[in-house]
């Protein structure tokens, strides 16, 4: 107002924001523009097309409505806007959009509109008979009384009556809010408990499965190390004369080169140097070695696989039953909360003070009975052994592979192998 140059007099303003919503029928489909040039001409209608206002618009809802949150002081005079009958005014705004556009959804604001149109045209004429009989000296007639059209002010005893009765209906459901949070988070902590037994009995199948495939590949492992090692010790130490070295040379020809033909000039050289056919030994047996482990670590991925793709289906079809449980949780609440209205809040103090038992929300919905544990995976369908094999921990296993290996090598030097 200093800014402006206006007197800073006046009543306070106690409102400065003004909110009212536009709603249209359930049959009204306007588009989004018809929606803000309607709200711009009813901020028009109140004298507030020069103010600040925000416009949104929803359809959350079956029927479309906008919010219009103004600002009922001036942006520049910092004037606040005369808003008397704001709500006669939108309802001829709103009577005359209706008849623009073709049909009269509301026909007992039509009628409201008619009546205070005639109490005007009433007005009008008495405040003129007053004035002419005035004029001439004469005792003017006395003024009809006002009789406001739509007028459902309570009077203070009944809007203290109306204050505890809601009061009680906030108390009421903010009690059941709480039960029915508490209801969900139980629901919650159950349905988590679900999916990690899900998860520990996959990894408990999957762990059977890989130690499955290590007890069926532990005899050739041992077989292999067996063979491996005589023929280690055959090279290094037995085959003293160059006759026994070609003899083996000849016979391991194709596992010495990894496949490739051996040529003479290699096969002689090995033959000679008991040093480059023990290296030529080693690779052979490291080959050998790999070759066991892919196939195992592949029998493994599959078995793993197979049991973590039904993993997966037992999951979806766990989370899709878990979803639907809380959905029917959730239907069941907002039919509860919807049972405490006034009436429910106003039975209630009744109740109260008549001493009989009080109003109770709805029990918590049914819940289906918790699912039994998650069946272990059909064993025979991976190739399993029927008993499931004891979870260990990969240093247990590491300890048991070792004191195995020694009791089948009683003679070898196990710190150097080792």
């Amino acid at each position: 107002k200093k800014n402006a140059g206006v007197s800073t007099r006046g009543r306070k303003n106690i409102a400065p924001v003004l909110h009212y919503t536009l709603a249209w029928h359930i049959d009204d489909k306007p588009t989004p523009e018809q929606m803000q040039a309607a709200a711009l001409a009813s901020l028009k209608v109140l004298g507030l097309e020069e103010h600040e206002a925000v416009i949104v618009g929803h359809n959350d809802k079956q029927h479309l409505h906008v919010h219009i949150v103004a600002n009922t002081v001036h942006p520049y005079s910092g004037r606040t806007a005369p808003l008397k009958y704001s709500k006669e005014r939108l309802s001829e705004w709103a009577e005359a959009y209706e008849r623009e556009h073709g049909r009269i959804w509301c026909e007992e604001r039509v009628k409201n509109n008619e009546q205070r149109r005639d109490i005007r045209a009433q007005r009008q004429e008495e405040r003129l008979t007053e004035t002419f009989t005035a004029s001439v000296g004469a005792q003017p007639p006395a003024q009809s009384p006002y009789i406001p059209i739509k007028d459902q002010s309570p009077t203070r005893p009944e809007w203290f009556e109306k204050k505890d009765i809601i009061d009680r209906m906030k108390r009421l459901r903010a009690q059941l809010d709480l039960q029915h949070k508490m209801e969900r988070g139980a629901t919650w902590d159950r349905q988590r408990r679900e999916r990690d037994d899900l998860d520990r009995n996959t990894d408990a199948a999957a762990d059977n499965a890989r130690a499955h495939v290590r007890e069926k590949y532990r005899p050739q492992w041992r077989e292999l190390y067996k063979v491996q090692g005589r023929e280690q010790r055959f090279v290094t130490k037995s085959a003293t004369h160059p006759l026994e070295r070609a003899v083996f040379v000849f016979k391991n020809r194709d596992r010495l080169c990894g496949g490739r033909p051996l040529t003479i000039g290699t096969m002689v050289r090995f033959i000679v140097s008991t040093k480059r056919l023990g290296k030529a030994l080693e690779h052979a047996h490291e080959r050998e070695r790999r070759s066991l482990a892919r196939e195992e670590k592949t029998l493994s991925k599959e078995l793993t696989g197979r049991i973590w793709a039904i993993h997966r289906e037992r999951f979806h079809t766990l989370r899709d039953r878990q979803a639907n449980e809380r959905k029917a949780e959730r239907g069941h609440q907002r039919l509860a909360g919807k049972e405490i209205t006034l009436a429910r809040a106003k039975d209630d103090l009744i109740r109260e003070n008549e001493g009989l038992p009080r109003w109770r929300p709805l029990p918590p919905a049914p819940k289906r009975e918790r699912p039994e544990p998650v069946q272990e995976f059909n064993a025979a369908s991976f190739a399993l052994p029927p008993e499931p094999l004891p979870l260990i921990s990969r240093a247990e296993q590491i300890r048991r592979d070792m004191e195995a290996w020694r009791r089948s090598n009683p003679n070898r030097d196990h710190g150097r192998e080792l």
